[in-house]
């Protein structure tokens, strides 16, 4: 009797613990990404919608006018929108958000500061980024982009708020 309790407490430690690690999501080149998570009392869901911009081939890579391409996949994959839900319910997301996103790699859920983020890293090398998107129960906060060769020293900030 003891081995069988021992076991079903380890499974279930085994089942809190992954339940709540961040769970990082291959985002795709086109068509939907869909992330689910749990973050403290709430229930996280982000959909990225994505297609593929022709810029040329390996041997003649060619960027697209007024593009984000990155330049380090062919096809290039632009971010058409991004819808985040917290508790099943809808948060506000400004285009400027993801409007200048392409070739992303993948995406994560976290806590942070007691707010929920999504990290978005894209690119490859020197054209590697990483976005953090900040939000709550009803709108995004907050946006960084940072190259990915420095981390620490952002490219740019947005501080969304309210307007009076």
């Amino acid at each position: 009797m003891r081995k069988v309790s021992n076991s079903v407490l380890l499974i279930s430690l085994i089942h809190f613990f992954s339940s709540s690690l961040p769970a990082q999501v291959n985002v795709s080149s086109k068509g939907e990404t869909v992330i689910s998570q749990r973050l403290g009392d709430a229930s996280i869901r982000v959909k990225i919608r994505t297609h593929e911009l022709l810029n040329g081939t390996a041997d003649k890579p060619m960027k697209p006018p007024d593009s984000a391409c990155t330049m380090s996949r062919i096809p290039c994959s632009v971010v058409d929108g991004l819808e985040i839900e917290v508790a099943e319910k809808p948060v506000f997301v400004p285009r400027s958000v993801f409007a200048d996103l392409a070739d992303v790699n993948d995406a994560k859920l976290v806590m942070q500061k007691g707010a929920y983020v999504l990290l978005l890293t894209g690119g490859d090398a020197s054209e590697s980024y990483i976005v953090k998107i900040m939000f709550n129960s009803q709108r995004v906060t907050y946006r960084s982009l940072t190259s990915g060769e420095f981390p620490g020293h952002p490219i740019q900030e947005t501080i969304y708020r309210l307007a009076d």
